[in-house]
């Protein structure tokens, strides 16, 4: 039998330590589990509570038997919340027996909270992974509990082909919990079947190997099943004596659960042989015992809920402080980064600022050089354009008066043609007829002189150079000016009296007023413009 000191020897051990280290035996753990599971779950949640430096292996098994212990108690939402998170720690763990024995307590729970199909589920993950690590006491045990899922859906011939294959997985194994186990499923079995031959059997067997390993806490369930038995088979003496065996164990254990079982089965039996008075005392004190059940029932949930808010209230205060200085952390390097950037953009500015005075005082040298050459070009030009207009002035007044040589030169010829024509007429009249024909033939060439002048060009080129685009402009008109109509035009800017223009036309005063008419007329101008003025314009 479990030494009870030992186990509070090694708690205090624990506590002192303030963790659970993987090295121990957690077989050990679940027996004390057993024997004191408040105490257990103290110091498991303590170890939670002080938890900074496990692995994740260590602390996953640590709340895969906190979450086997809540169930124990009944909290069954608390202890679905503690099992899954074991789970998730021994994933990656690489401790595939620590997960398979999670998946067989989720199993447990699961048909107290799912159902027999979601507990065979996770039974049959918990196989698969024994099947594979080769644990065979575990692969039995798991086996075990798939046989009892099996029992409760009624299926007793898969019941019995599991708890037996379990059975020869340990039978050559040292007497173990496991076996025990096992030979108790397969008499409840039997017992279900009312085979009670069988029954007793397995039962009979369990009970040896529970006395074999000295375990006293499963005795009183071992005598109450082999005293139910009894009752059945109608043997009432062997089942009263099995019976108070039961309750005698469980006062000595402390167990009132085991106690008030044992008193029921001793009230049936009392019953069933007609001691009415007797079956009634016992009963009652089996209900007195369930109140006192209740009350530290009530209790230990109460203590363990307790501790359960102090563990969620540490908890919480730890994710507290672990978002403010995540938040802190953050806030830092968002800081760092902040001033680094400030750092970066300021030495960016500085080196741009500095680049751009750089770069602007180059610029406004090249802008100052460029302006002296600009100035130098400008100055340049001036003297150019001077050069340029010194010359044209030279020019204009060169043309001018060339224009005004040829002028006076055509003034004199004209003259001169003049003065022969009227002395030729003269001669005309005074002269022998064979000379009239000779002499009409001279006027005629000097006429034609007059009108197909060929100082004409050279006068042309002349007034051209004086006087740009005058005769494209005296031109625009709609009627396009005859060749001595442009001549008339050109004298009349050249501001020559109408003595003078007739003179160089070699026509008449009349002539002349008629010819100026008809310019007037081609050149659209209305009565009473002048035409001296407008011609002067252009």
């Amino acid at each position: 039998m479990t030494n009870p000191l030992l186990f509070q020897l090694h708690f205090l051990f624990l506590s002192f330590f303030g963790q659970l280290s993987v090295s121990q035996d957690w077989e050990e753990y679940e027996k004390a589990a057993l024997q004191n599971p408040l105490r257990t779950f103290e110091e498991l949640t303590s170890a939670v509570e002080n938890s900074a430096d496990l692995s994740p292996l260590e602390f996953g098994r640590i709340q895969s038997l906190r979450g086997r212990l809540l169930m124990d108690f009944g909290m069954f939402q608390e202890a679905n919340v503690t099992l899954y998170e074991a789970e998730e720690l021994l994933k990656n763990s690489g401790c595939s027996p620590c997960l398979g024995k999670n998946h067989n307590y989720l199993g447990e729970l699961f048909y107290k909270i799912k159902g027999v199909q979601a507990a065979l589920e996770r039974h049959r993950l918990a196989l698969d992974i024994f099947l594979e690590a080769g644990d065979q006491e575990q692969i039995a045990k798991t086996r075990g509990f798939i046989g009892t899922m099996y029992e409760k859906q009624g299926d007793y011939a898969q019941a019995i082909q599991f708890q037996k294959q379990a059975l020869g997985q340990v039978q050559d194994l040292r007497p173990s919990y496991t076996a025990a186990f096992i030979l108790e499923n397969l008499g409840s079995i039997y017992e279900d079947l009312e085979q009670y031959d069988s029954s007793r059997l397995y039962f009979s067997q369990a009970l040896e190997l529970h006395l074999a390993l000295r375990d006293s806490t499963h005795l009183p369930g071992n005598y109450n099943n082999l005293g139910d038995v009894e009752r059945k088979t109608g043997n009432y003496p062997a089942a009263l004596e099995l019976s108070e065996k039961a309750r005698q164990i469980s006062l000595s254990l402390g167990s009132l659960f085991q106690q008030q079982s044992a008193l029921v089965d001793l009230s049936k039996s009392h019953a069933l042989m007609g001691n009415w008075d007797r079956a009634y005392q016992i009963l009652e004190e089996a209900r007195q015992l369930d109140e006192e059940i209740f009350s530290q029932e009530t209790a230990r949930q109460t203590s363990v809920q307790e501790i359960q808010y102090r563990l969620h209230q540490q908890t919480a205060q730890i994710r507290q402080l672990e978002r403010e200085a995540d938040f802190q952390s953050i806030f830092r390097v968002m800081l760092l980064s902040l001033v680094l950037l400030l750092v970066g953009l300021g030495l960016l500015i500085f080196n741009r600022q500095k680049l751009k005075i750089r770069s602007g005082k180059a610029l406004l040298e090249q802008q100052d050089k460029l302006l002296q050459i600009k100035e130098r070009l400008i100055a340049t030009e001036k003297e150019n354009i001077n050069l340029l207009e010194a010359r044209m002035a030279v020019e204009v007044d060169s043309h001018s008066k060339a224009l005004t040589a040829q002028t006076v030169h055509l003034l004199e010829k004209n003259q001169m043609l003049e003065k022969i024509r009227e002395k030729l007429k003269k001669t005309l009249d005074e002269e022998a007829k064979d000379q009239k024909k000779r002499i009409r033939n001279l006027i005629k060439q000097i006429d034609y002189n007059f009108v197909q002048d060929a100082d004409w060009e050279d006068f042309k080129s002349s007034f051209e150079k004086v006087h740009q685009d005058f005769f494209k402009s005296i031109n625009k008109g709609e009627k396009e000016l005859s060749p001595a109509e442009v001549k008339l035009a050109s004298l009349i800017r050249m501001n020559l009296s109408s003595k003078e223009i007739a003179s160089t036309l070699g026509i008449s005063q009349e002539s002349l007023r008629i010819s100026r008419y008809r310019l007037r007329k081609k050149l659209g101008l209305a009565k009473g413009e002048s035409l001296q003025n407008y011609i002067l314009c252009i």
